[in-house]
């Protein structure tokens, strides 16, 4: 029975020869026909009405039975591929990203002297909007110390704030209790930057301060690390001056708002500073 089921035309054509058969009997009027021919006919006539309408039905049925697995099959193997290609190609484009950020970091590394980093990816973002705590994935075990600087090839993300054997946490800069010794870039002025990042902030923003009396400073001027201390190599990109406050104003009040460049919302890979020679400051 199998056997026979599984020869589709075969089958098809036993059904479409049993429909013709009962079409051929309800349906011949070449002969005079005897009473019980007659009588069966009469009992039949709405039978053989509707038999004109189904046949076609019937065979188109059997054919969707018996043909249109091997499309629907063919058709799911297909979707399949097709899934399959698809997330390749997201695969290829995600790797290719992710290479190219790398490569970034890599050319940036290159242009500090005396300075070792290891590569590490993000893991774990705080539960602030702008992510101002991120988790990375190496530890002490890579030669991270806390305090450590963290950075992209946009600039400064911030510094080790906690440690494990093959994870930290790192506080970035627009983080309130973050300072940082920066300079003006064109000046040479020297002054501190810190995160003003609250929960009403619409973008997240440094404070300038400390700048000497009398300092220079414009909208658009380039902020970067200054190099004082032993932590941070001069010359980091930090951000860029978007509005200056009113100068002689008390010493502790900010002198200007800056843009840091990091994007805070997209960080994946960053290089954390392992080994750096201090420089003294010009």
């Amino acid at each position: 029975m199998k056997k026979l089921l599984a020869n589709k035309p075969l089958v098809i054509t036993i059904v479409a020869v049993l429909v013709l058969g009962l079409l051929a009997l309800l349906t011949s009027g070449d002969r005079a026909m005897s009473f019980v021919e007659s009588t069966l006919g009469s009992v039949l006539q709405p039978l053989q009405q509707a038999s004109y309408v189904a046949s076609d039905a019937i065979i188109d049925f059997f054919k969707r039975v018996f043909q249109t697995s091997d499309l629907d099959r063919e058709n799911a193997e297909l979707s399949a591929q097709l899934a399959l290609l698809e997330q390749a190609l997201q695969d290829y484009e995600q790797l290719q990203s992710e290479n190219e950020r790398l490569r970034e970091l890599l050319n940036y590394s290159s242009t500090f002297d005396n300075t070792s980093f290891v590569a590490a990816q993000v893991i774990g973002k705080g539960q602030s909007v702008w992510f101002d705590v991120l988790t990375l994935n190496v530890g002490r075990n890579s030669g991270v110390e806390v305090g450590a600087c963290v950075l992209t090839s946009q600039g400064l993300v911030g510094r080790v704030t906690e440690l494990g054997a093959t994870w930290c946490k790192v506080t970035s800069i627009i983080d309130a209790s973050v300072s940082i010794s920066v300079m003006n870039e064109r000046t040479r002025d020297v002054g501190i930057v810190t995160g003003r990042l609250t929960s009403d902030d619409s973008n997240p923003s440094l404070e300038l301060s400390y700048l000497p009396a009398g300092f220079d400073l414009v909208p658009g001027d380039v902020i970067i690390t200054s190099g004082l201390g032993a932590d941070l190599p001069r010359g980091i990109p930090v951000g860029v001056v978007t509005e200056v406050l009113m100068a002689g104003e008390a010493a502790n009040q900010a002198n200007a708002v800056v843009d840091p460049y990091v994007d805070f919302l997209h960080i994946e890979d960053v290089l954390v500073m392992i080994t750096a020679v201090a420089e003294g400051a010009e």
